[in-house]
C-alpha cells in the first residue's frame, strides 16, 4: 500500500524545553499521530488487497493492519518546509536554513507530502541543487 499523509499542523518536531541528552543537546519530542484519512485509507487497502487476491484465487487472505507508529516503514516528509518567509518556513529556495547561512536539509523534510512513488532521486537531485549553490556561496566568501 502507498497513499500520502495530508500534511497536518498539529504535527510537529520541538525541542524539549528541560530534558537533555548526555551532550547537553535538548531532546526532541516528536508529536504526530495517524488522521481518520490515514485510517480510511488503511481501510480501503486491506479491502481492495482482499478482494484482488480472492479473484486471483488465494485463500486465508488475511490482510491486517500492523498499527506501525508514523515514520517508522515509510519515507515521511515535512518538517523543514520550504519557502520564502522565514516565519512560516525553515528552508529558503536553496534547502539552506533561513536562520544559519551554514545549515542545508536536502531529504524529505523540505516537501511538504510526496506522491505514491519513492522520492529517493527527488532528494538526490535536491541535494545536488543545493551541493552546488553552497559551494558557489562558499567561492564568494557568503558561507
Amino acid at each position: 500500500m502507498q497513499g500520502e499523509c495530508v500534511p497536518i499542523e498539529s504535527n510537529h518536531l520541538r525541542l524539549h524545553t528541560e530534558l537533555k541528552d548526555k551532550y547537553g543537546i535538548p531532546q526532541l519530542i516528536t508529536s504526530v499521530a495517524w488522521t481518520e484519512n490515514d485510517d480510511k485509507m488503511v481501510k480501503d487497502f486491506q479491502e481492495q488487497v482482499e478482494e484482488m487476491f480472492s479473484r486471483a484465487g488465494f485463500k486465508n487472505i488475511n490482510a491486517n493492519d500492523t498499527k506501525s507508529n508514523p515514520g517508522s516503514d515509510i519515507h515521511e516528509m515535512g518538517g523543514a518546509r520550504m519557502g520564502k518567509d522565514p516565519k512560516t518556513s525553515i528552508l529558503n529556495q536553496w534547502n539552506q536554513v533561513h536562520g544559519c547561512k551554514n545549515v542545508f536539509v536536502s531529504d524529505g523534510a523540505c516537501m511538504t507530502s510526496t506522491g505514491t512513488q519513492n522520492p529517493s532521486l527527488t532528494y538526490m537531485a535536491i541535494t545536488a541543487r543545493a551541493a552546488n549553490y553552497a559551494v558557489g556561496e562558499f567561492k564568494k566568501r557568503n558561507l
